[in-house]
């Protein structure tokens, strides 16, 4: 007889994502024996090991895999019960959490949280930044309401709405030679210095692809240097280190002697800003009410 709780789900889910027991734990707010214990009574009760302990390394066994995915179902289908009760109640009684990629959330949250005030001071939000891949599960399992992304989805669970087109531009510095040309080709970048933003971001595989579409070897660019931010990126290319390309929304706080240069193209490289949330998130309204926000505050800028 299955014998677990939607908690044991929480600390499993912790633990594939940590890959560090103390870690786990610490993000449960729970001991490390208290966690261990979790595991293992879980372990025991479905009859089979979800982790690999070897060497101080916590490794999903195959079967692992397949349970992890099945827990963030369940954990998302308690919080759509949970959702839709309170739905019933009263909309705004709980905060409507919602997730940006890191090249977006600091140019729209600000503005969002602004507007929100005024159009619906009882509606609280609860606001966080990271990865697509990170803020797609949190999704999944109920920890987040809507997400702001640049790229597809593909899960059958989710419905994306698209929002705006995010034109791409190469900035370069007031001193850099590309600064007196009014459009530019994107063939020269295989002669400059490309400031690019590290692993894991989508804006960064953007990038490259508009280089790629461009006849743009990125192999042949000169140089490349990563960075962690769009806001370091900004600094350093003011500094003449080298040039990058940067989207629409991150065209603000610009410093001084950085200057904005559009492609020359038929088809200006753009990437697609979209809302996403579950399907059968209960509280839709509220959803439509951030989407019209974003869209008025887009279109405007």
């Amino acid at each position: 007889m299955l014998n677990f709780t939607l908690t044991d789900l929480k600390y499993l889910l912790a633990l594939a994502e940590e890959k560090h027991f103390a870690k786990a734990a610490a993000r449960c707010f729970i001991s490390q024996p208290t966690l261990s214990i979790a595991i293992k009574k879980l372990e025991e009760n479905l009859e089979i090991c979800i982790f690999e302990r070897e060497n101080h390394q916590i490794l999903l066994t195959p079967a692992g895999n397949m349970i992890i995915e099945q827990a963030k179902k369940i954990l998302g289908e308690a919080q759509q019960m949970r959702e839709m009760a309170l739905s019933y109640q009263n909309p705004y009684s709980q905060p409507l959490r919602i997730g940006a990629i890191l090249t977006i959330g600091p140019y729209l949250f600000p503005s969002l949280v602004r507007d929100t005030i005024k159009l619906a001071p009882e509606l609280k939000l609860i606001l966080e930044e990271g990865f697509t891949t990170t803020l797609t599960a949190k999704l999944l399992t109920g920890e987040l309401d809507a997400i702001i992304l640049a790229t597809p989805v593909t899960e059958a669970e989710l419905e994306q709405t698209e929002i705006f087109q995010d034109e791409l531009s190469l900035i370069c510095s007031a001193k850099h030679k590309l600064a007196t040309q009014a459009k530019i080709l994107p063939k020269v970048l295989n002669d400059e210095t490309l400031l690019l933003l590290g692993n894991g971001n989508c804006l960064r595989d953007q990038v490259l692809q508009v280089c790629k579409n461009n006849t743009v070897a990125t192999n042949n660019i000169s140089n490349q240097i990563i960075s962690s931010s769009l806001e370091t990126i900004k600094y350093m290319v003011e500094m003449n280190i080298g040039v990058s390309i940067l989207p629409k929304i991150a065209q603000i706080n610009l410093p001084a002697n950085l200057v904005v240069k559009p492609f020359s193209a038929s088809k200006k490289p753009t990437r697609t800003l979209s809302i996403v949330t579950r399907k059968n998130f209960p509280r839709k309204s509220l959803v439509k009410l951030i989407e019209q926000q974003l869209i008025a505050q887009l279109v405007g800028s």
